[in-house]
Parts: C-alpha cells; structure tokens; sequence
C-alpha cells in the first residue's frame, strides 16, 4: 500500500521499496479503487472516511482496482506492508487477503505506525486468509 508516509496514511512505499530492495522482489500496490485523501485519512475528524469506516464495519468491504497479483502461484513468500489503523492493518488489505489464495506461501506481515505496535493485525489477517504459514511480522 502506498500514499503519504507515515502514522494513519496508507503508507509502506518507503518501506515497501527497502524490502523490495533487500529481498530482491517485486512490490504490488494494493489501491483502493476509491482513492483515499488525506482528509478521508484524518482520523481525529469522527466525519472522515476512516474514522465512518472504523464506526461502521459493512463499510470496511474497500473494493481495490484489482487484486489480481501477476504470477501469483510462482511466489512462495509475500511481504505485506500496511498502516496500523485503530489497532487493525487498515481496512483495504483485509479485501486484499480475503481474494488471495496464500496456500504454499510464508507470509510476512509488517506495518507501519505513528504509536501503535503491529497488535494482533497480522493474526487478524491469517484468518481472513485461512490459508497460507502466517508469521508473527
């Protein structure tokens, strides 16, 4: 995922591109089909996107421009880089998950964050996936 830097954005491309850089893989971005703002990002407004998607679950469903990931069945690794949001990866990987199959895979979580630490998000994730060897992160 990659908007802005830092705390409550979508962010990872920093981070995104130095694990791309030490492992040598490819980096896939995870995008919302409806992009978020920075305003839609300020979490301290109760009327900002993600704060009306924290208060309200059947909003979370994010729809992605795709989540179709070339060559998918050749990775045997994933890295999934994310933002922290309300102690959850932020609402557009759990769309993201849900649609991949991560059999054969050693997955990867690490998220980003202005305060909170990567919580029981990368457990939350492994059981959207039910598939797929879930690391701590």
């Amino acid at each position: 995922m990659r908007r802005g830097c830092g705390g409550h954005h979508l962010d990872g491309g920093v981070w995104q591109r130095r694990k791309r850089h030490t492992t040598g893989g490819t980096l896939f971005e995870i995008e919302p089909a409806e992009p978020y703002t920075n305003d839609d990002l300020n979490y301290n407004d109760p009327d900002s996107r993600v704060s009306k998607e924290h208060d309200d679950e059947s909003l979370r469903d994010v729809k992605l421009t795709t989540t179709d990931v070339p060559d998918w069945s050749s990775y045997t690794t994933v890295y999934i880089g994310y933002p922290i949001w309300w102690g959850e990866a932020a609402w557009p990987v759990n769309t993201f998950v849900r649609a991949n199959d991560f059999s054969g895979k050693t997955v990867i979580p690490f998220c980003t964050s202005a305060s909170s630490s990567l919580g029981s998000s990368a457990s939350n994730l492994a059981k959207l996936a039910t598939t797929g060897d879930w690391k701590e992160g």
